[in-house]
């Protein structure tokens, strides 16, 4: 099997050689914040924005990253041909560092690797018939920030599969927030609604907007449970799947049960611009 290697503070090691140590206080209290992104015929796809968003969720926890943006993308580049892929997921991991006492950390020494793995993408099927969503009453601590911790979405891992969903709805009763790992959109018409506050800024999202904004009205607003449920059309955006309708929320159907126009006209847009489908 072919060796595959990974950056880790700072230099680049086979997978099986790298150690973390196990008093890494993202290990010890999950203290850590990640990024992924995906190449797109083998380049990495918006990169200097995963890197911002990166960068944002260490100011949220009062981490820094340790290594440049040139060397972070000098670093990817050099893993993707020596890892082999066709195309491929890039996860940039970063934590808090060694804590001898389980608590306390030093910023200047945080812990950074750098991941890659082939890239694996969802049926088409799920873009022609639509996913489904379970609402969860939850909202993710430190919102703004994307953390390691998916507690929520893995222990209802057997919850979405018994009723064939494809992600949690995140809500507090008055307002949506997000998915468990996308970003979510309702249209009204073709008015384009997306949770304003207590979310994590989606990259693929503000790109598919600004595709849209021409032609479609966008506002960043509170949405409320009842408004997602009333929705003519609901779509989620992610790195690794795009533009990904949504038919049903619980066991309720959006609109007539089918991708809508707009999901379709996003869709189309999205492959276009981006993968140049």
């Amino acid at each position: 099997m072919r060796t595959q290697y990974l950056y880790l503070n700072g230099a680049i090691v086979p997978q099986d050689q790298a150690a973390i140590s196990p008093l890494d206080i993202g290990l010890l209290r999950g203290y850590a914040v990640f990024d992924l992104l995906r190449t797109i015929n083998g380049k990495p796809f918006l990169l200097a924005e995963h890197l911002r968003r990166l960068h944002n969720s260490a100011e949220q926890l009062g981490l820094h990253v340790p290594a440049s943006d040139t060397e972070i993308e000098q670093a990817i580049l050099e893993l993707l041909p020596l890892n082999g892929h066709a195309e491929a997921t890039v996860r940039m991991v970063l934590t808090g560092g060694v804590s001898p006492d389980g608590m306390g950390f030093d910023p200047d020494s945080p812990t950074f690797f750098i991941l890659t793995h082939d890239l694996h993408e969802p049926p088409a099927a799920l873009y022609e018939s639509g996913g489904k969503l379970l609402t969860h009453l939850h909202r993710r601590e430190v919102p703004e920030a994307k953390t390691t911790n998916y507690i929520t979405m893995l222990r209802n891992r057997s919850r979405l599969g018994d009723a064939g969903a494809l992600d949690l709805l995140y809500h507090d009763g008055e307002r949506v927030f997000e998915a468990a790992s996308a970003s979510v959109y309702f249209v009204h018409g073709e008015v384009i609604s997306a949770p304003k506050d207590s979310v994590l800024w989606g990259t693929i999202g503000s790109f598919v907007l600004d595709l849209a904004k021409d032609d479609y009205e966008i506002v960043l607003r509170d949405v409320t449970p009842e408004e997602a449920f009333a929705a003519d059309e609901v779509f989620l955006t992610s790195t690794t799947r795009g533009v990904v309708p949504i038919v049903a929320l619980d066991d309720s159907p959006v609109g007539d049960g089918t991708v809508g126009p707009v999901v379709r006209d996003l869709m189309t847009r999205y492959r276009a611009a981006a993968l140049g489908a």
